[in-house]
């Protein structure tokens, strides 16, 4: 599977050199708080994920004033052309090296003015990447500046220094991925979704790991061909917390595995993940919150695998934020 994926990753990056040349090699940053990703060019096509502010893609083409972009992990998909920055190569690199912010809140507000009821410039919300503004920062307020350029204020304590957030989740372990998923507990379930403002099965494990420093695949039929695979059959001896635990259809069939559901175990035979909002139910069976809808299929361990294999990288060596 893993050499499945890396197969998949140089197809991607193989498609990107035969587009024209006006087409071929753009970057940009995302420049709204969340992006839907469509698998056409087309507000009625299918949602296939979502993007959030400040994430660097690859411009790999344009239709009308659609996108085609290729986010950190390989995941492809369209955009239109207000929810994207289109930069240069040197503008990238500025970008890169300039002192950025994480927003660490749910959501937070930006302001035209470093006050409350100012006029709004834009929403953000957790694991938005803006910019430091060059304005005078007011008591309670931090300047920022947008992808697109846009500048306003933020509440001070809304947002931490990139590098400092990147210092503090350098090494995490599976209880600081469990408490992050935790955090989204009661959130509404997003076929898509990869935000505070919604969330499906496979984007809880990938904004829980994202907000520990590490980027890992987007689907969960792609998580589960990462990372070391776990004896499934034996939850609470084999299982760590931070583990992820897949679901769907197994193999004894014709038809093979099909993976349509993972959550991240929890310990003590729990775990979180995001079914109709995120919440926790138990994989043991027979117990009233056993979750038993789906067989599991898998299970695998993403940390202590960060920068050791295609899919697993951390957002301190990814080339794309540094």
């Amino acid at each position: 599977m893993k050499k499945v994926l890396f197969i998949i990753l140089s197809v991607a990056l193989i498609s990107v050199s035969m587009l024209p040349a006006a087409a071929r090699n753009s970057m940009g940053l995302i420049s709204v708080s969340v992006t839907d990703m469509k698998k056409a060019p087309d507000y009625q096509s299918e949602t296939v994920s979502q993007a959030t502010m400040g994430t660097p893609v690859e411009v790999t083409g344009k239709e009308g004033y659609w996108y085609s972009i290729i986010t950190p992990e390989g995941y492809t998909g369209w955009t239109t052309e207000q929810n994207i920055a289109l930069l240069s190569d040197g503008q990238m690199e500025a970008w890169k090296k300039s002192v950025r912010l994480i927003v660490k809140d749910y959501f937070a507000i930006v302001t035209a003015l470093p006050e409350e009821g100012a006029p709004v410039v834009s929403d953000c919300v957790m694991g938005n990447i803006i910019g430091k503004g060059k304005a005078q920062s007011a008591a309670g307020f931090t300047a920022v500046v947008l992808p697109d350029g846009r500048e306003g204020f933020v509440p001070s304590g809304s947002v931490v220094p990139l590098r400092e957030w990147m210092e503090s989740v350098s090494s995490p372990d599976g209880e600081d991925i469990v408490a992050t998923a935790r955090l989204f507990l009661g959130f509404p379930y997003l076929w898509g979704g990869l935000s505070p403002k919604g969330l499906d099965c496979s984007g809880l494990v990938k904004l829980s790991y994202f907000l520990n420093g590490i980027i890992v695949l987007r689907d969960a039929s792609q998580q589960i061909g990462t990372g070391e695979s776990q004896d499934c059959s034996r939850i609470t001896e084999t299982l760590q917390p931070g583990d992820l635990v897949f679901f769907g259809r197994g193999a004894a069939d014709s038809r093979g595995r099909s993976v349509s559901h993972v959550g991240i175990y929890a310990g003590d035979g729990m775990m979180i993940h995001s079914s109709l909002r995120v919440r926790m139910n138990s994989l043991l069976p027979g117990l009233e919150d056993s979750y038993t809808s789906k067989q599991i299929v898998g299970a695998t361990r993403i940390l202590g695998c960060q920068d050791r294999e295609p899919g697993i990288v951390t957002v301190l060596r990814h080339p794309w934020y540094f």
